[in-house]
Formats: structure tokens, sequence, C-alpha cells
């Protein structure tokens, strides 16, 4: 057993989750003490919030988890004389600030939390020898940061599914407690069917020349696929049926199986989607006036000038990124606002930003009501997903084996 990462990301996973839950902030020496240091010799600013309501000594704390991963790992390379796994360490380091970063940029999460997940991926950049589940290219690659971010995504699905129904049934909302079993059903059945087209495609190329599509190069045509299939809807679907009847004709019970399944994973995803869309919506924002906002408070929508137009728009990142999935169309990611006043970044608002709006207010040009986000701490969950991978390994190629019926 790897004892010095479990005692490290245990060490860092209770602090962390403590810290964000008690004040909503992540402290970077409790994870990656050199980024302190790197941000004080180039003058970042060091936000004091929330350390009143710790013991004192706690924002003190050093946890070196990243130097000693990086460390770990070299050691372990240099003796075993493996020159990617004395990388590992590092390149884990990289892939989880991406992938933090990816979500920070899309405002599904703060910086902190970008930093945390860097902090786990150091500490687990391959599968440990306790995971009993584990996807094939994190044996062989330092991907295993993919695994705790998808962990602790699917980890507190459980809590989001439980707590969402309980304030739809407390608030009697029954048609949205409908519409989160009925809306988007029929995309859910027409992407089971483009996933088993990619799927009966690859059989069907390799029955025909031979050539097998396999390891990253699957992935890459089975969404390549799914994307050309979901531009040309109608058509996709056609050619999605024409291929599951294929399969079912050549394995009737197993393509059957596999397509029930597939339906059932993806159909519970959209319920996930749906209770989080009205989590969003109803439970984690607020409608607030000017004067209650206060700096370090989060936005739910954007707020900008264009062509000399006070606008806003209050189109959640979620929906934004499904639009564009639905319409093929990337650019609609990254709308042209012209100039923006305040965001709905995960860093929160500026003391200028609300004086800015204030003084817009004060001359009519915005109406004084602003969507404001509820804090909803992630360090505990990702700490959850650290613990996931560790002991048991990946649910989401679990539930891969589970859909291929293995």
């Amino acid at each position: 057993m790897d004892y010095v990462p479990l005692i490290l990301g245990l060490v860092m996973g209770v602090v962390t989750s403590y810290t964000d839950a008690k004040t909503g902030f992540i402290f970077d020496n409790h994870i990656f003490p050199t980024l302190t240091l790197i941000g004080k010799l180039l003058g970042w600013e060091e936000g004091e919030e929330g350390e009143e309501s710790l013991p004192g000594w706690i924002p003190r704390l050093i946890i070196p988890a990243v130097e000693v991963g990086i460390i770990y790992y070299l050691y372990l390379g240099i003796s075993q004389g493996d020159a990617l796994l004395a990388a590992s360490g590092f390149v884990g380091l990289v892939l989880g600030f991406v992938l933090g970063l990816l979500l920070y940029y899309l405002g599904a999460w703060a910086s902190g939390d970008a930093v945390i997940l860097a902090g786990f991926s150091a500490l687990l950049p391959y599968a440990p020898a306790t995971a009993s589940i584990v996807a094939p290219y994190t044996v062989e690659y330092p991907l295993y940061p993919l695994t705790i971010l998808l962990n602790s995504i699917i980890a507190i699905f459980p809590f989001i599914f439980v707590y969402a129904f309980g304030v739809l049934i407390a608030r009697r909302k029954f048609a949205e407690l409908r519409a989160i079993f009925t809306e988007r059903a029929k995309l859910t059945l027409e992407l089971s069917l483009w996933i088993m087209a990619a799927l009966g495609l690859r059989l069907i190329i390799y029955e025909t020349t031979g050539v097998s599509i396999v390891g990253l190069w699957s992935w890459v045509f089975t969404i390549g696929v799914i994307y050309v299939l979901g531009k040309f809807r109608k058509v996709g679907d056609a050619i999605g049926i024409g291929v599951l009847a294929y399969l079912i004709y050549q394995e009737p019970s197993t393509a059957v199986g596999a397509f029930l399944k597939l339906l059932a994973v993806l159909y519970l995803f959209k319920v996930f989607l749906s209770l989080v869309k009205f989590m969003r919506t109803e439970v984690l924002m607020e409608e607030v006036a000017v004067e209650k906002l206060r700096e370090w408070d989060i936005l739910g929508e954007t707020v900008f000038e264009k062509d000399g137009e006070i606008l806003r728009d209050r189109t959640d990142t979620f929906t934004r990124i499904k639009n564009a999935l639905l319409s093929a169309d990337l650019g609609a990611l990254h709308p042209d606002y012209g100039k923006v006043i305040a965001s709905s970044s995960a860093e929160g608002l500026s003391r200028e930003q609300i004086e800015e709006l204030k003084r817009l207010v004060e001359e009519g040009r915005l109406e004084n009501s602003f969507l404001r986000k509820k804090s909803m701490p992630f360090a505990p969950a990702l700490f959850l997903g650290f613990l996931i991978s560790y002991f048991w390994g990946d649910i989401f190629w679990w539930i891969q084996l589970k859909i291929a019926g293995l």
C-alpha cells in the first residue's frame, strides 16, 4: 500500500474540506505551499476573508502535498529506472490543473477547487494497488486525475438527488418534478442510439477491413461519430436505428441488453442534470438588490455594455454548453459581450464592480435586481472522490463495464 499519498491526501482533504465548509475559502499552503510563495513574490492579493472564524493556526498550516507527491514519484521512477513514473507526479499536477481550470473558466467552481484537484492528482497520478476497478489507460499512463474528478462528480449525485427532491416536495413544485423525469427524454434516447451507432460502426469497420479502433482512438472515433450524428439529427437517428438493428441481428440478447443498460445510465444522468439545473435556479440562486451585494459574492448573470446599452445575460454556463453541443456551434460558449462590467466569475465581485453596478442603478440604466449564487463547498466532494479512487477505483469505468455486460 502506498502510504505516502494516502496520509498526505487524508490530511489535505480533511483540512481543505473544513476550511471550505467553514469559510468558503481554500488556502494554497494547505495543498501547494510553493504556489503561496510564488504568489507572494509576484505580489498577488492575499485574501484574509473567513480567517477570523478559524483557529489561528489553521490558515498558517503548511501541507506540502504537491511537493511531496512530485518528489515521491521522482524517487520511485529513478529507483526503478522508469522515466514516465519519475515524471508522473508533475504530469498529474499539470493534468489536474488543466481539468480544474477548465471547470473554473466554465464557472463551475472556484480557483481553489482547481488547486485541490491538482494536489490530489500529484498524489495519485496512477491507479494505486488498492484500487480494484481500474481503467486500462490509468495503468499505463498517469491519467488517474480523470478518475478522481469523475468520482467526485458521480459521488455527490445521491446527496443532490435526495436534497433536490426534498426541496421540490416541500415547495410543492410538482410541475418541476414531472419535468425532471420527462424533459429531454427524447434526446436521451437519441444519444443512446448515436453511441450504439459509434460502437457498431467500430465493429463493422473491424469486420470489413480488419482495422481495430482501440485505446484513445476509440474515444476520438466515438466522440466524432456522436458529433456528426447529432449535427444531422434525423439522419443520425436513422443511422443509429439501422446500426442497432444490425447489432441485434448479430447478437440479439447482447445488443438489446447493452442498449437498455446504456439508456438507463444516460437517463439517470439526464435526471441528475435536471436536478442540478433545478438546484442552480431554485436553491443555489437568490435575487437581491445591489445594496446587498458584497465583495466576493458570485453573480448568477453577466452585466455588460454593448453599443452604448447596458444589458444582462442570465443564461448559465451549463445551458450555454448544452446549446453549443446541440447546435454544433462552439462559438456559443463565448458570446460577444463587448465590455463586461460584472460576470459570474468564480472569483466573485470586486469592490470596484459593486460600485459600478450601484452607479448604473442610480442612473436608472440598470434594474436594481441581481442574481447571486449561494456558495456550495466542493472540497468535500473532491476529498470523497480521492478516497473512492484510492480504496475502490473508477466508478465511471465500472459503469462502462456494466453497460458492456462485464
